[in-house]
Parts: C-alpha cells; sequence; structure tokens
C-alpha cells in the first residue's frame, strides 16, 4: 500500500477498497477502512510512514469491506469513529447483515465470513448530511443511498469520496448484477453524481476520475437494462426465484457460492421492489406462493 497526494490535505491509499486519507499537519482521518484487521495493519503502517497520527475514521457504509478494519485500528490507535445514522447499528452490530441477508433468520455458518461479517466496531460519532469539522478540517457530508440504505460521500477541497455509488465496466461484466438495497434511491444518486462538477472523483472500487459522467452512464444503463430484462422475465409471473434463476442463466451466471446467492437474491428484491412501488408490476398469491406479474 501507498499514498497517493491529491491536494495539501487530501490523499487516498490505492486498494481492493481505496481508502481516503484526510490531513492537517500531522493528525489525519481515514475514510473507511477495509476488509479486516490486516487492511487496518496496513493503513497504520502506510500512515505512520508518513509521519501521521491517525484521530478519526469515517465510514461511508455498513457493508464488511468498508468497516472491517474499523475494530483494530481503534482499539490500537484510539481513533474515534464517525458514521451515518442508519449504518451505525449494523457497525456496532455486524451480525445484522447476514441476518438481513438470510431475510431476518439466524443466518446459516456460510453467511458468517469475514466478507459479510466483520469484528464489532465502536461509534463515537453519528453524522448526517452538511458540513462537518473533523482534525479542524471543514468537510461537507453528501447523501448517496441506494448501493446501502445510508450510504454517505466526504467531499473535501473539491474531492468526492463517493462510496460504492458506481463500479467500473470490468466489475459490472464480471458481476452483471451490483449490489443495490434501494433501486430508487440508487438511481436518483446517480442522477445526482452525473450533474456533480468537482476536482475529482474517488469511488470505493475503481480508479479516480476527474470526470465521472462515464462511469455514471454505464451504472445507469446496466440498472435501467436489469429492470427491463425482469419486465421481459415477467411476461408470465414468476416467483423471486424463478426471476433470479432465469436473469442469472440470461447473464451466464453460475451461482456456486451461497454468500453470492444470497447477495444477488437480496439486489433482486429491491429490484422487485421498486417495480411494484411504482405499479410496473404487482403481486398475485396461489398455491401459498407469491409471484410478481406485470400490472395490467
Amino acid at each position: 500500500m501507498e499514498l497517493v497526494g491529491v491536494t495539501d490535505n487530501v490523499a487516498y491509499i490505492p486498494g481492493a477498497v481505496n481508502i481516503g486519507v484526510l490531513r492537517n499537519g500531522k493528525r489525519c482521518t481515514v475514510i473507511d477502512t477495509g476488509l479486516d484487521k490486516n487492511s487496518g495493519r496496513s493503513i497504520r503502517k502506510v500512515l505512520e510512514a508518513e509521519g501521521l497520527k491517525l484521530e478519526a475514521i469515517i465510514n461511508t457504509h455498513s457493508h464488511a469491506d468498508h468497516f472491517g478494519g474499523n475494530d483494530y485500528l481503534a482499539r490500537n490507535l484510539n481513533a474515534e469513529v464517525y458514521v451515518p445514522a442508519i449504518e451505525s447499528g449494523i457497525i456496532q452490530n455486524p451480525i445484522l447483515e447476514p441476518i438481513y441477508l438470510f431475510h431476518g433468520a439466524t443466518p446459516i455458518r456460510n453467511l458468517r465470513n469475514k466478507f459479510v461479517l466483520a469484528k464489532p466496531s465502536p461509534v463515537d460519532h453519528i453524522i448526517g448530511p452538511g458540513k462537518l469539522e473533523v482534525i479542524g478540517l471543514d468537510l461537507e457530508i453528501i447523501p448517496l443511498p441506494g448501493h446501502c440504505f445510508n450510504q454517505i460521500g466526504v467531499l473535501v477541497d473539491n474531492v468526492l469520496f463517493c462510496a460504492d455509488t458506481v463500479f467500473s465496466e470490468r466489475v459490472i461484466n464480471k458481476y452483471k448484477i451490483p449490489v443495490v438495497q434501494d433501486v430508487g434511491r440508487h438511481l436518483d444518486t446517480l442522477e445526482k453524481l452525473r450533474v456533480m462538477e468537482h476536482n475529482l472523483f474517488v469511488p470505493a472500487h475503481t480508479k479516480p476520475v476527474e470526470d465521472i459522467k462515464g462511469l455514471v452512464t454505464k451504472n445507469l444503463s446496466t440498472t435501467y437494462g436489469i429492470l427491463d430484462d425482469i419486465k421481459r422475465i415477467l411476461e408470465e409471473p414468476k416467483t423471486t426465484e424463478r426471476v433470479m434463476s432465469k436473469l442469472c442463466t440470461d447473464y451466464e451466471l453460475d451461482l456456486t457460492i451461497v454468500q453470492q446467492y444470497y447477495l444477488i437474491h437480496m439486489t433482486i428484491m429491491a429490484y422487485l421492489g421498486y417495480m411494484y412501488d411504482e405499479k410496473q408490476i404487482d403481486i398475485e398469491m396461489e398455491d401459498n406462493l407469491l409471484r410478481w406479474k406485470i400490472s395490467p
């Protein structure tokens, strides 16, 4: 890992999750902490090599790969943790992520690994949209919900750390159905991003870009494409599982990993829920099964 400077106060550490680093003299804040204690250790080494003292952590949302290093860093460096409201519940009680993936029941062992079950983290400050001062720096918290219910971005020095709002073409081509928890708000967030003008955008899982419009367009077309394909699949009423099976088959996905199955199942539910609330599809109950169908 290495520190890449952007402005006098802003840098990032490239990796599987791009870690934001905000500096004020020797004081610093990180934005997200990666997957686990190994990520935390790597972040610590980079910061110490630069002579920086970690005082704060800002988490953009509560997926395990974004706060998994919190426990190590907060416990060893006494960093205070800043988190948006809904996400704070999961970050303090990570078992909630596998619980919601398993439809509210006690999750099976396949959903109890570090990719969906990070170590619990303390939360010292609940943050919301608007101005925020951390380590003497003026930041702005930007609401960017959709991928996760209460996801935020962090704007400082006209650099926007925009979390998991957009994915690269490579990731979309590989996984086909990017994880989304609220499709309507995801679309709203993408439209908001499309008209934003900042010096640099730093997504969590792809390279920073000066102009984010291309990534936004790709992610919008992917989302609308999935909606269109679900409508096509529902020419005949189908259960959620049948919709998912047909969509994954059409996309040439082979769901051999239970965790992936449940992540995609949740995402398909988000699409179906959005289409139902928009009155594009309806529900029928027959033979003790819930089926989705095109609205008349």
